[in-house]
């Protein structure tokens, strides 16, 4: 089983849930247990933070969801890592920084991501970061 430490909420979690594509399908696998979510209690709160923006609103009532909806859903599907606070300093923005320390922490296989400045550390102590698609691949 591919463990994964799945974040950024902008390119991943939102996109699974209100866009078709690579980040839906990786999330319908972890719906059917072919792959798992591992997220901090951080990572929660700024993805609830994120999608209870005001530019989020018309896709969600398209969606026909609702943001207490999302979460439910995001937190009935994950394992919540308690991270021990690391204090890594690799990200050329400090705030990515979490998900690397999640990752660590939940001994994760994969740290999925659609964000550049992750994607070009290309691995975090031996832990590859990739975009979905890759995983969607390793999944089959």
């Amino acid at each position: 089983m591919v463990l994964i430490t799945y974040f950024l909420c902008y390119n991943i979690i939102v996109s699974a849930f209100f866009w078709e594509g690579n980040e839906a399908e990786l999330f319908r696998k972890i719906e059917q247990g072919k792959a798992e979510l591992y997220l901090t209690m951080e990572i929660l709160k700024e993805i609830e933070e994120v999608i209870k923006r005001p530019k989020f609103n018309e896709v969600m009532k398209k969606a026909g969801l609702t943001s207490d909806q999302i979460m439910q859903k995001i937190v009935s599907l994950s394992h919540v890592v308690i991270a021990l606070k690391l204090n890594i300093k690799v990200c050329r923005d400090e705030k990515d920084n979490k998900f690397l320390e999640c990752a660590e922490s939940a001994k994760a296989d994969y740290i999925v991501s659609g964000d550049e400045d992750l994607l070009s550390l290309k691995d975090y102590k031996g832990i590859p970061i990739a975009k979905s698609e890759r995983i969607l691949k390793l999944l089959e």
